[in-house]
């Protein structure tokens, strides 16, 4: 057996991620940008957790979203970090409902109002391709979908592809229906 050297970890020492060893621009394959649900497991939570836990998960983990599953372990919609901004929770709060009482179901996507792309278009394309046609339709996340096995498969985020790009990328997102009528609700 080879005997091998054990020492101290340095100061000096840093924890690396993935992304930091490659050259990735806006052509780069879109692939390379996706948090692909085949080699990683999504972060979930339920409706009912706490919308301050899921805020305090995320900063944790570094996450952009998490993946929202009700009791029956089925997906049920998408909640990011945008729809937990502070102005978002203080509508709440300015309607009447304490904080602490505020839940993830409150804040999430349901699956009915997101967009996806499917993954063999994506598989063919740009990380540029995918920004501009996520510009187009406002989306500052969007599911990946097998459609051929009805697989949710994985996500893309502007926030993350703009961290590993190390630039500032501004996509407006178009509120939906629902949420301009749950806005309007709110204010009276």
């Amino acid at each position: 057996m080879k005997k091998l050297n054990v020492s101290q970890l340095q100061d000096r020492d840093r924890l690396v991620f993935p992304e930091e060893f490659t050259e990735l621009t806006l052509d780069s394959p879109a692939l390379c940008f996706v948090t692909d649900f085949k080699s990683h497991h999504p972060a979930l939570v339920t409706p009912s957790v706490s919308a301050m836990q899921a805020a305090q998960m995320m900063d944790a983990g570094r996450l952009n979203a998490l993946l929202v599953l009700d009791r029956d372990g089925a997906f049920a919609g998408l909640l990011t970090a945008e729809d937990l901004s502070y102005q978002k929770v203080m509508q709440w709060v300015a309607a009447g409902v304490p904080r602490h009482e505020l839940t993830v179901g409150d804040f999430m996507r349901p699956r009915s109002e997101l967009k996806i792309l499917s993954y063999p278009q994506v598989e063919k394309s740009s990380i540029r391709d995918v920004l501009e046609t996520m510009r187009q339709h406002g989306q500052r996340h969007c599911l990946l979908v097998d459609q051929h096995n009805h697989h949710v498969r994985g996500l893309i985020s502007v926030a993350e592809v703009g961290r590993r790009l190390q630039v500032e990328i501004d996509i407006d997102r178009v509120p939906t229906f629902a949420e301009i009528q749950r806005a309007v609700a709110r204010a009276h």
